[in-house]
């Protein structure tokens, strides 16, 4: 499988893809609600620890470190460089001010990181991850989350599970991971990736879809995904390895005018590749890719699809 590097490389060089104290409650039998004073002859980095019960933790103006232990918690970094855990149970994280690193852990967890380039991780359950402002990274982990980028240029990963991923603003870089996933770049030119891992436990004909939104996309199309360029002129990335699958990749909204078919071939399987395309048997106006006989995509509404249009590029220079 080609690496994004490789390929992000490849357009740089040319090719034409726009590819502290320690605060404890004194009663741990009852909800707790802690806060870090950081001000006077306090360290400059306080230690916040929960108790098994529903906490409300708060950190102050230094850096934190806020852990919540067991329990459906509450917590707030606040000012400074925070690392917060919620631990198990469903917990509401709210990084504030500054480049926080928050991790959801067990449980159906909501993370917000505020302010600055925040890194989010939802650990297992079904989460929501919102990186707010800045250029943040997320990470659903396990469970179908929900990703949110906000403002900046952002890096999403839903991991394994039906996730749902939105960019927002910013050039954005989506990556669905395992499962069905639905990816959506919003503004900005965004990379979208609906591949699938390379572990065989995983089944890549889980459909996903993928939608670019305003801007100028790339979009690199797994087996049986859907792919929308949306507003701008976009790159929608193949590969040889859907010849190998049942299902193959469709492209809704491909216009010859302004957007790019890119086809990554492996030289060793194909060391003379040819390009047909040939009406769908089963789609009216529907243009089938294939390569050396094998049917990798179906483009809708693609009129007279000129073989000539699909660009190859040889999967060593994009690896």
């Amino acid at each position: 499988m080609f690496m994004l590097a490789g390929l992000l490389g490849l357009m740089a060089v040319g090719v034409a893809v726009d590819l502290s104290g320690l605060m404890r409650s004194p009663d741990e039998g009852d909800d707790d609600a802690l806060t870090a004073d950081s001000s006077g002859d306090e360290a400059p980095e306080n230690v916040i620890e929960g108790t098994p019960m529903a906490d409300i933790l708060s950190g102050g103006d230094a850096a934190d470190q806020i852990s919540g232990d067991d329990g459906d918690d509450q917590i707030a970094g606040n000012a400074g460089e925070d690392t917060i855990s919620g631990g198990a149970g469903d917990d509401d994280l709210y990084g504030g001010a500054d480049g926080d690193v928050i991790a959801g852990d067990a449980g159906n967890d909501s993370l917000h990181g505020g302010d600055g380039d925040d890194m989010l991780s939802g650990g297992a359950g079904d989460d929501l991850l919102s990186g707010d402002m800045d250029d943040d990274t997320l990470f659903g982990d396990s469970g179908n989350d929900g990703l949110i980028g906000g403002s900046g240029n952002d890096s999403l990963d839903g991991g394994d599970g039906d996730d749902a991923l939105q960019g927002a603003l910013g050039d954005d870089t989506l990556v669905g991971g395992d499962g069905a996933d639905t990816l959506m770049g919003g503004d900005g030119n965004d990379l979208l990736d609906g591949r699938a891992t390379d572990d065989p436990a995983y089944d890549d004909l889980l459909r996903d879809f993928l939608n670019g939104g305003r801007g100028d996309d790339t979009i690199i199309i797994g087996a049986d995904d859907w792919a929308n360029g949306g507003e701008g002129a976009d790159s929608f990335v193949l590969s040889d390895d859907l010849a190998d699958e049942p299902g193959m990749a469709v492209i809704e909204d491909y216009n010859a005018a302004e957007d790019q078919l890119v086809l990554i071939y492996d030289p060793a399987a194909h060391p003379d590749p040819t390009v047909e395309v040939q009406p769908s048997p089963d789609t009216a106006d529907a243009m089938q890719i294939l390569i050396d006989g094998h049917v990798i995509a179906e483009v809708l509404n693609a009129g007279d699809l000129d073989p000539a249009s699909v660009i190859l590029v040889a999967e060593d220079r994009a690896a």
